[in-house]
């Protein structure tokens, strides 16, 4: 079997890419000999994410002994990856991997959650194919609690400002989590109007990767959305099609479905962490004096996340039932917990 030719590094906890990378070829052929040649190995289960970090967060919650984790570096090839050994080992594939992918809209989408969008098949089932609650992982992990974490992480390090963020507390009439929703669901929903109606438009200059394109339409004083200049900045890249975006954004604004009443289902995750970014950098000056990156935010995020709170989520629980359905061999437990606390968060 020959890998697919990528060019592969290493991630901050120094692990090889290409270690972790999902080859269906490479598991379906492992799951076959654990079926026919190594039965006491049937117990491993692997566990097929979408990128390394969805590898890195994921990782703090299955068990080492019983998964083994990989990423398929997008959404789409998990759901190929899943869909080619389904198809190839029937009768033993569905109980040996799962696949766990970000919603992203497909709560507006789709009544079932199992439905997946396909261009071949657009409400094909996939039993071992799972979701998380929200949009993404960041939606689903975002809290006030941890966003006040990292804002007393990085006040530890700043070089000055007290009396600036005193100031801007007095200002500031919400909490941090609201103020970060009302900057960042407009752009979801134009993301979905995008996607919805095919209009092919882009928004991938929208990003906090070397500028922070949301300093553009945010107010770091009050973090206040300007929506005025955040559709300035849509039309800059998209002006031939920026009339028929508006006309179908204006259809879906006052059609029937709330989307504002579901705000971590129609903001991405890194949309929120970009804000949050704008507003640690205007106001929590590091004494290192450099800018803290967005993909140091992000893994912070990740890193603080108390780890009990994941085991009170839908994805865990619809996991769980999948490995009490499917595991019954399986006496070790399939996440990083005592058999009590799963028991507790199970039916919790």
């Amino acid at each position: 079997m020959v890998r697919d030719k990528r060019r592969f590094g290493k991630t901050a906890n120094n692990y090889k890419l290409e270690d972790i990378w999902a080859d269906s070829e490479e598991i379906s052929g492992t799951i076959q000999k654990m079926e026919t040649n190594y039965p006491t190995l049937k117990k491993k289960i692997f566990v097929i994410t979408e990128g390394p970090y969805d590898y890195e967060f994921y990782s703090r919650f299955f068990s080492v002994d019983i998964c083994e984790i990989r990423f398929a570096n997008s959404k789409k090839n998990v759901i190929s990856i899943l869909n080619k050994i389904n198809e190839n080992m029937p009768n033993k594939a569905s109980d040996s991997i799962i696949g766990i992918v970000d919603r992203d809209f497909s709560f507006f989408t789709n009544n079932c959650e199992q439905k997946m969008e396909s261009e071949k098949d657009p409400s094909f089932f996939i039993e071992n194919l799972f979701m998380t609650d929200t949009h993404d992982i960041e939606t689903m992990i975002i809290s006030e609690d941890l966003i006040k974490k990292i804002l007393d992480y990085y006040k530890t390090r700043t070089a000055g400002g007290s009396f600036q963020r005193s100031m801007l507390s007095a200002v500031r009439q919400k909490d941090i989590l609201t103020q970060l929703v009302e900057s960042c669901r407009l752009l979801g929903l134009s993301l979905y109007v995008n996607e919805k109606y095919g209009l092919n438009m882009t928004f991938k200059h929208i990003n906090c990767k070397k500028k922070n394109a949301f300093l553009e339409f945010t107010d770091t004083s009050d973090i206040r959305f300007d929506e005025e200049k955040f559709l300035s900045l849509i039309y800059k890249r998209n002006t031939d099609k920026f009339d028929k975006f508006k006309t179908a954004l204006s259809a879906e604004l006052s059609g029937d479905t709330d989307y504002f009443s579901h705000p971590m289902q129609i903001c991405r995750g890194h949309d929120l962490i970009c804000v949050l970014l704008a507003d640690i950098n205007a106001n929590y000056p590091q004494i290192s004096g450099e800018k803290v990156r967005s993909r140091d935010l992000e893994r912070l995020f990740r890193n603080f996340y108390d780890r009990n709170e994941f085991f009170r989520t839908e994805l865990f629980k619809k996991i769980k039932k999948w490995a009490d359905d499917n595991k019954e061999d399986i006496r070790e437990p399939l996440f990083r917990n005592s058999e009590k606390k799963l028991r507790e968060y199970s039916y919790s």
